[in-house]
């Protein structure tokens, strides 16, 4: 905490999961792993299978943060999701009125949200998650409430976003009230061809002003089931004071797990590094709905929707299959089948 007029929690304003991290935060357009959750819970219609994601980041002095998320999907119109994010300062100096050593203290921080989401249509979704928030700094503790909201619209070459975040109680500490980190966002995510995605985002605090983000994810397809992702981008305004504001990323995913890697230079205040790892289980979104379409409660709703998705299912499958033989072709001009 730094006093009167700041924000409590100011973790809330960091970047949840490896792969955000690497395109500087310009994530909420994108918004399709299960770190949806935290970015955008609009996104939580774009998985097609249910999700967990494990993060780790190790920021400056010791500092770090745990990260855990859970996205599921169903086979209708919905999706649900649920996650938790924890930080640990580990132990600092403590210093009375007079300047002298008075020992330790730490300072912990954390929230958990449930979100969901609804598609509002072929093209469109929205998303909302509620939070329950906790903070303690050294004896005193405080908790506070807050919600998130999203629309999000998607086809195949652009997806548009809009959301607010953080808008709730006030937490007291000390007996002063501090806000939460209240944001609103708007972002717009580009797919140039089919393994490029570009992205950008402002984001807009009362306690900081703008921001804004660029980012960039290119996937190459090393094998005929795994991609190894290259990621980068760029922040400017007051999240990026600390550092250069650039940051950098990897991946390693295929239909079954992820794993990610983002790194931010703080310049002589160091690095931080952050490790992500999903795995993707069960039925996906299409199988799902087809069978819902067929049998249960859905039958009536989605019949025609069921077998129109059949076939929307195995034209996208015949498309990806040409993409695949297309890159291949690229980037070995020997390649035959």
């Amino acid at each position: 905490m730094a006093g009167t007029g700041t924000d409590a929690v100011p973790f809330m304003k960091v970047d949840t999961g490896a792969r955000a991290a690497g395109m500087a935060g310009a994530f909420s357009a994108v918004a399709d792993d299960a770190s949806a959750v935290f970015h955008n819970p609009a996104g939580l219609v774009l998985l097609e299978r249910s999700e967990a994601m494990f993060s780790h980041s190790e920021w400056l002095e010791g500092i770090r943060n745990e990260c855990v998320s859970y996205a599921h999907v169903t086979g209708n119109d919905w999706a649900f999701g649920a996650g938790a994010s924890m930080l640990f300062s580990g132990s600092m100096a403590k210093y009375d009125r007079s300047g002298a050593s008075a020992g330790s203290f730490t300072e912990n921080e954390g929230f958990a949200s449930a979100a969901a989401a609804n598609r509002l249509g072929e093209n469109m979704a929205a998303g909302f998650a509620v939070k329950g928030i906790y903070q303690k700094l050294d004896q005193e503790s405080a908790a506070a409430y807050a919600a998130d909201a999203g629309l999000l619209y998607h086809d195949y070459s652009w997806r548009f976003a809009v959301g607010v975040e953080n808008i709730g109680s006030k937490m007291k500490l000390y007996r002063e009230e501090f806000d939460l980190p209240a944001g609103y966002k708007a972002a717009a995510a580009w797919r140039a061809y089919d393994p490029l995605w570009v992205t950008a985002q402002v984001t807009q605090r009362p306690s900081s002003g703008f921001s804004a983000a660029l980012g960039a994810e290119y996937g190459f397809l090393v094998r005929e089931r795994d991609t190894v992702y290259a990621r980068a981008g760029y922040l400017a305004g007051p999240g990026a004071d600390a550092g250069s504001g650039f940051s950098l990323g990897l991946g390693l995913g295929n239909s079954k797990f992820k794993l990610d890697y983002a790194f931010t230079p703080f310049g002589d205040l160091g690095n931080a590094h952050r490790v992500s790892f999903s795995l993707r289980f069960g039925e996906d979104r299409d199988t799902l709905r087809s069978r819902d379409a067929g049998s249960g409660p859905y039958k009536k709703r989605y019949k025609a929707k069921g077998e129109t998705w059949k076939e929307q299912k195995r034209e996208l499958e015949k498309q990806d299959r040409r993409k695949t033989e297309e890159r291949k072709r690229r980037e070995n001009p020997y390649f035959t089948w």
